[in-house]
């Protein structure tokens, strides 16, 4: 089981690095949770499997300031609908300062460390949860902001996630074109 979850990921970061002009990106967030008025903190990377999807495992953290404390790890697919790209001959290259707008689908695992029975029936202290949401990211080529929104289709909650994506290898060259 090992071996084929390391293939896989050998062949997700090959993929990466043939088909995408963005390297891989991390990133730090803070999450609100509408309906249970609960904040939280969470940490992703954002691998390029093609110039306009994504995968992006993630974990967060709800800490017991809020009436629940839970942690979330899981991953979403996000594909973008209005791209930062731009194609040049056989290149595809990113324009920073243009806003990507992109719709999210994954599945978190849930743990809900100070669990009590609740009046919805579907949670329990450990769960598996699939959710859909919609982002917008925008920022230069190593620092970009993202705002998302996001629905659990399992508890029926939306929350919002604000964070920060570091592009540590992307290309620091730039060129002058001008005569």
């Amino acid at each position: 089981m090992i071996k084929i979850n390391l293939t896989a990921v050998i062949l997700l970061l090959v993929s990466s690095a043939l088909y995408a002009q963005d390297k891989i990106a991390f990133g730090l967030s803070g999450i609100y949770n509408f309906p249970l008025q609960t904040a939280g903190g969470g940490f992703r990377i954002q691998i390029p499997v093609s110039d306009k999807m994504f995968l992006v495992p993630q974990v967060k953290y709800m800490p017991g300031f809020n009436t629940i404390e839970e942690v979330f790890g899981g991953v979403n697919l996000h594909y973008n609908i209005l791209s930062n790209t731009v194609s040049r001959g056989t290149k595809k290259l990113v324009v920073p300062n243009r806003p990507a707008l992109y719709v999210a689908a994954g599945v978190q695992y849930n743990k809900w460390l100070n669990y009590e029975p609740s009046a919805n029936s579907k949670v329990k202290a450990s769960n598996v949860i699939p959710e859909i949401g919609l982002g917008i990211s925008a920022g230069t080529n190593f620092i970009r902001l993202f705002v998302e929104v996001k629905y659990n289709i399992l508890w029926q909650e939306s929350y919002g996630e604000i964070g920060v994506l570091f592009f540590p290898f992307n290309s620091r060259i730039r060129k002058n074109n001008c005569p």
